[in-house]
């Protein structure tokens, strides 16, 4: 939970878009089952699908924002680590050690960057290259993030959209039934009339 709070301090602004988006998202999602089953109405678990639903979309909303936050700082970092070691002579090949300190001083001037990263192994870069190969993987672990952040929402999505349609369903069928019934029992009438009356004129 403290992670969660730093990160809606650190991305307020775009966790806001987020569960805008969520919410936004969720009634297309209504409006499009609505728009296919039209006959259909939404029960109360329905709705409380829709509020699950919501809760776990928002959680997934702050992790992509965060996440979206951070990948925002990697040009930042990039001058940042060359800064921390331009004092290093280019010859002298940082450790995985040496890697961690430099994660962690990252993480001290981005605290963000520690909820979604804790370890670092650059062992063999040096003072020309750790910089820019710190910033890259940070970036290409971000874009993966995100990726399997906007899977699980689409996965929840789905999901949720199957358990509604399931709760309107019967509903559903039961208005199908009652129209087929009324179908039929109209036939049956307009085939009686011409009858009764052909028996009248007789």
């Amino acid at each position: 939970m403290g992670a969660l709070m730093n990160i809606f301090y650190h991305s307020l602004g775009s966790m806001l878009v987020g569960v805008v988006l969520t919410i936004i998202g969720i009634i297309l999602m209504y409006v499009l089952i609505r728009l296919w089953w039209r006959n259909s109405t939404f029960s109360i678990a329905s709705i409380a699908v829709g509020i699950i639903l919501f809760f776990f979309l928002s959680f997934q909303s702050i992790l992509l924002c965060g996440a979206i936050t951070i990948k925002s700082y990697c040009d930042d970092v990039e001058f940042y680590v060359n800064k921390l070691v331009q004092d290093i002579p280019s010859t002298q090949a940082f450790s995985t050690e040496d890697s961690q300190v430099i994660l962690d001083h990252i993480s001290e001037e981005w605290p963000l960057v520690g909820y979604y990263v804790n370890m670092a192994d650059f062992q063999g870069h040096t003072s020309d290259t750790i910089a820019e190969a710190m910033s890259d993987e940070l970036r290409s672990y971000m874009n993966w993030f995100i990726f399997r952040r906007i899977c699980w929402s689409l996965l929840f999505v789905v999901v949720g959209a199957v358990i509604v349609i399931k709760t309107i369903s019967i509903r559903n069928d039961s208005h199908r039934n009652a129209r087929r019934v009324g179908a039929s029992s109209g036939n049956r009438t307009s085939v009686g009339h011409p009858s009764r009356r052909r028996m009248t004129r007789r």
